[in-house]
């Protein structure tokens, strides 16, 4: 062998060793946003410019949330012209060569994987050097448009449309594009964002980031993820004028505030401070064509992330980041997007709107302002149901009224309990809707519940007294905590069953019930309580109706001039709208307000009495009923007990709470706990959120 030969081997074998040994060489922690600065390039069709990248203030902050292995799921709900593909790409790349960590990323559809890999992530395998060091190269490597290996990592590259897009993967990053795309369930199995979460089971540190332009409210994934996470931030300047901090707000005309022109000129845009009145022209805001640097402040706690890359609570002390995170930034904040174009857009698209013509400002709330587009649907208006409401007191029967359900909602940190009235065709009354505060996670908290539920309530007829006949309560939110309570008292309440809503719109509201696996501190019970499903969309379908109805008898609805605004405002917080689900026209409900417990309460009564099969008991059964609880009265019946006046309240009280509590009743008798202060109150207070 030639010296050169034995020079060639050695060399190889140095470069080969020295490859290997890579590996286990530890990076320089660095920050996504610090890493993009130093080796990520703008490539790809979606690129106005190419070479280095340093993200805008604002894009920053997202990156950094992005590698912050504290926050373990981020939801952005963004408009266009943000760069959002540009960091998730970004993202991507640190992934593979900074990080090395096994990633998924999916898109809605193939053929829309088939474009990104093509327009954003094939130009950043060959750009980017970082990346290309890493890749893995040679005879019998696997390399497709689905699939990329890498030295010490690979990336799937996937279309969201089929159920098994998700399986058979485990990664330690999972990420969704245009995430409210996506069908709401993937061929019945789950929605996107929970079948993508449940590819990072066993990681050390997974991570879960989702980010879309927005879309339906109510239908929208990437809304309801930002709703629900520990902390949702928008991106907050200093004014110019005053210095005062405030987001850059698109606003309304009854609003003093936010982006104000000149009706017919948008050339005369202007964004007006909510502290100092005072306005700045996108010039001021984009000082040498660089955006204004500011804060990630949370709208819910008030934490803070700022220039210095801190997370500080609301009084500025350094605190943990949330463990999920939501995120909002719209097109205003874009040096690509001109603030004369939003308001041109947005002028054209109101003229569209008065001819009929919903599209434009569809597309407008959509991909401008980063918000969901509210579609009117069917619904009750809850004016209108308040209006009619009956004088009689709650906590008492009402005349007609006939036997007594429950529907009971399991919070984490309270019981609501709605007791309805029913009678012959499914007419009901509200007769009372209670709170009680408390742990479910505590036994000792479940006390107060049994023994309201144990009570009777007396009849307004004859001063007589009934129990509850049925009782529903929903284990979805606190499930082991119900099932526990449920089966220790299934010999003192009668009609106890323990459910599940079910959105299946083919599922009856008595759907059919299978025996479940108890844990009771730590020992498991199997086939130990029956859970039954409930028909949610078919009971709200039902009471839409009922709600219509406008005369006295079968399916009309009694509601009490004693419930406050709120009741009815939570009785009709859902709509009912047309959408696509599964590639097919179906009608879906929807929210138009954070609060429904109410309903959802109704819901469960509602399952509680027609689990008895009251809607199919004849009119012998009916008429039997009747003469036992309320029998006619003749000369020599007793006089109807009196009715008592509902106790008054405070117009400061009244507006500070929420739903009617304590009810009149007589005494269970059994020994009563001690009483807790959220019993006693007529109103038990609850925030709003």
């Amino acid at each position: 062998m030639t010296v050169s030969l034995v020079t060639e081997a050695v060399a190889a074998i140095q470069a080969a060793t020295e490859l290997g040994l890579s590996s286990l060489r530890a990076e320089v922690p660095q920050t996504l946003s610090e890493w993009a600065a130093a080796h990520f390039i703008l490539a790809g069709e979606s690129s106005h410019q190419k070479g280095g990248w340093v993200g805008w203030p604002f894009q920053q902050g997202i990156l950094d949330f992005m590698s912050d292995d504290r926050i373990e799921e981020l939801a952005v709900k963004k408009s266009k012209r943000v760069g959002y593909t540009k960091m998730i790409t970004a993202f991507v790349a640190y992934n593979i060569a900074h990080r090395r960590r096994k990633q998924a990323l999916w898109q809605p559809t193939d053929d829309d994987r088939d474009s990104y890999v093509k327009s954003e992530i094939e130009p950043v395998l060959d750009g980017v050097a970082a990346v290309q060091a890493a890749r893995r190269r040679g005879k019998g490597v696997e390399d497709t448009i689905k699939y990329k290996p890498f030295r010490d990592s690979v990336l799937h590259l996937l279309g969201g449309k089929a159920a098994r897009a998700y399986r058979r993967i485990t990664v330690a990053v999972s990420i969704l594009d245009e995430w409210s795309a996506f069908d709401q369930s993937i061929e019945k199995s789950g929605d996107p964002g929970s079948l993508a979460k449940g590819r990072l089971e066993g990681a050390p540190y997974p991570k879960f980031v989702g980010g879309s332009t927005p879309r339906i409210k109510g239908l929208c994934h990437v809304e309801r993820a930002c709703e629900d996470a520990n902390a949702y931030v928008q991106y907050q300047i200093e004014c110019p004028r005053c210095g005062a901090e405030h987001p850059l707000t698109w606003g309304a005309k009854e609003l003093p505030y936010g982006f104000k022109w000149v009706k017919g000129q948008p050339d005369s845009v202007r964004h007006v401070c909510p502290h100092c009145r005072e306005s700045i022209t996108q010039g001021d805001y984009l000082p040498g064509g660089w955006p204004l640097v500011g804060t990630w402040v949370c709208r819910k706690t008030g934490m803070r992330y700022g220039a210095d890359r801190i997370w500080r609570t609301a009084t500025g002390q350094p605190c943990r980041p949330p463990r999920t995170l939501g995120v909002h930034v719209w097109a205003a904040y874009s040096p690509q997007r001109t603030w004369v174009s939003i308001v041109d857009e947005f002028e054209k698209a109101h003229r569209a709107l008065q001819a009929g013509d919903v599209g434009p400002m569809t597309s407008f709330t959509n991909e401008t302002l980063g918000e969901t587009w509210e579609v009117k649907g069917e619904s009750t208006d809850e004016h209108v149901l308040q209006a009619r409401a009956e004088e009689y007191p709650l906590g008492r029967v009402p005349t007609g009224a006939l036997l007594l359900t429950a529907g009971v909602d399991v919070q984490r940190d309270r019981w609501e309990i709605a007791i309805w009235g029913w009678a012959r065709g499914l007419e009901s009354w509200a007769v009372t809707h209670h709170i009680i505060h408390g742990n479910p996670a505590n036994d000792a908290d479940w006390e107060p519940v049994t023994h309201y539920l144990q009570q009777r309530f007396v009849q307004a007829w004859h001063g007589g007294s009934l129990g509850l006949s049925a009782i529903s309560i929903d284990s979805s939110d606190q499930t082991q905590a119900v099932y526990n309570w449920a089966r220790s008292v299934q010999g003192q309440l009668p009609g106890l069953r323990a459910i599940k809503g079910d959105n299946n719109d083919n599922r009856n509201i008595v759907g059919p019930s299978s025996l479940q696996e108890v844990n009771y501190r730590g020992r498991k019970i199997a086939r130990g309580i029956k859970l039954w499903l409930v028909g949610v969309d078919n009971a709200k379908d039902l009471l839409l109706g009922q709600l219509a109805i406008t005369q006295h008898g079968p399916g009309y609805v009694h509601t009490s001039q004693a419930l406050p605004r709120e009741w009815y405002e939570q009785l009709t917080a859902e709509q009912r709208i047309l959408a696509k689900l599964n590639g097919k026209d179906t009608y879906r409900w929807v929210k138009r307000r954070p609060r429904n417990e109410v309903l959802d309460c109704r819901n469960y009564a509602l399952h509680a009495a027609m689990a008895l099969g009251i809607h199919k008991w004849p009119e012998a059964r009916w008429l039997q009923l009747e003469q036992a609880v309320q029998p006619p009265q003749d000369l020599f019946s007793p006089a109807p007990a009196a009715t008592p006046a509902a106790p008054s309240i405070s117009a400061e009280r009244a507006a500070a709470t929420t739903l009617h509590a304590a009810p009149q009743s007589t005494a269970p008798t059994a020994a009563s706990p001690p009483r807790r202060v959220a019993d006693e109150a007529l109103f038990a207070p609850i925030s709003m959120y």
